[in-house]
């Protein structure tokens, strides 16, 4: 006999009514290719058993709930888990119910801008990333033309970090955060040629050699290291 292929678990949900700061739902949990009878368990963020069915049949099992608006819109994601003679299956994946509840707009964009002259030429590193907002957030570099020039989505509460080496010529870049309900943007910042500035101060410090230079470039201080 071959392996056994583990059955699939589920998950989606219906609006029954809206409320101001709140949905009353149902999710339907449903492994179709499980025996009956199935256990199904629904599952809340941090491991929180919230509701528990039994169904004899090959029928979705169906949670009717209400979800509050939270503080964070990890705390708004559901799972399911099903239990049949088999043995326990594996979960389904995440329902994330920030899509209903948690639309705050982007807000308080931060942008870090910092040259580094590597062993394998010199470079610049952006760190973006917002204070709150309604995810996902796509976060983009975008030139003083409009013109868009890498883009990335990090998970919820992480920042998005840029590294590219530098060109021959400057350019002025500035971070873009945006999400469904809104567009927020760092001032433009000016990333300087690809060369070492004029005054750098050699540091050894046992088998690492650095270089640290206060540049005057409209990027403000920047630190240059070289391993």
């Amino acid at each position: 006999m071959g392996p056994q292929v583990t059955p699939e678990t589920f998950i989606a949900y219906k609006v029954l009514e809206v409320f101001p700061r709140g949905r009353r739902v149902v999710i339907t949990c449903h492994s179709p290719q499980a025996p009956p009878p199935v256990t199904y368990s629904l599952w809340g963020s941090q491991g929180t058993e919230v509701a528990k069915k039994a169904v004899k049949t090959g029928e979705p099992a169906s949670f009717s709930i209400n979800i509050t608006l939270k503080s964070r819109p990890d705390l708004l994601a559901y799972s399911c888990q099903a239990a049949s003679p088999r043995g326990v299956h594996s979960a389904s994946t995440k329902l994330q119910m920030y899509w209903e509840l948690w639309t705050k707009p982007v807000s308080q964009l931060q942008a870090n801008f910092t040259l580094l002259d590597k062993a394998s030429g010199p470079r610049v590193e952006i760190s973006c990333q917002v204070s709150s907002g309604s995810p996902p957030i796509t976060y983009s570099l975008v030139g003083k033309d409009g013109s868009v020039h890498t883009q990335q989505r990090p998970n919820y509460g992480q920042p998005a970090n840029f590294s590219f080496a530098l060109t021959n010529t400057s350019n002025w870049l500035q971070c873009q955060a945006e999400n469904d309900i809104s567009v927020q943007s760092s001032p433009f910042k000016m990333v300087p040629p690809g060369q070492l500035p004029q005054g750098a101060i050699v540091v050894l410090t046992g088998s690492l050699t650095s270089i640290a230079a206060v540049t005057s470039w409209l990027l403000g201080p920047a630190l240059w290291t070289r391993l």
